[in-house]
């Protein structure tokens, strides 16, 4: 499964608007993205091994054919850092600290140390 985004109106008729997550095979996901009409998105991976581009548990973004993340997640060199989904924000309890009409104070800008009329 890979991450993909709709470039055209057809493509948003066929898949959906925004973001979305597809199944293809290589071969579907080769003439997909070679029709224009679907981009890959980038997703975020963290390097598992010593062997790898990169020092391990180190993380990076990057987009990649759905077959080279299969030969890297099969052969442990990379796992996906999947982010938290947006909707689980939403649903999260409001914080009781704090009223929900009252607004956070502001801090005071700082001034410069400069001479007020009074002190002139």
């Amino acid at each position: 499964m890979n991450t993909y985004r709709a470039l055209t109106p057809q493509a948003v008729a066929m898949f959906e608007e925004g973001v979305f997550e597809a199944e293809f095979t290589p071969a579907q996901e080769r003439d997909w993205l070679d029709s224009g009409l679907l981009e890959l998105v980038p997703r975020r991976y963290r390097v598992l091994s010593d062997n790898y581009e990169l020092p391990k548990d180190n993380t990076f973004v990057a987009t990649m054919l759905v077959e080279i993340e299969a030969m890297l997640t099969d052969a442990g060199h990379i796992e996906r850092v999947d982010d938290e989904p947006e909707e689980a924000e939403q649903d999260e309890e409001p914080d009781d600290d704090e009223p929900d009409d009252v607004e956070p104070e502001e801090e005071p800008e700082a001034v410069a140390d400069e001479p007020t009329k009074e002190e002139e």
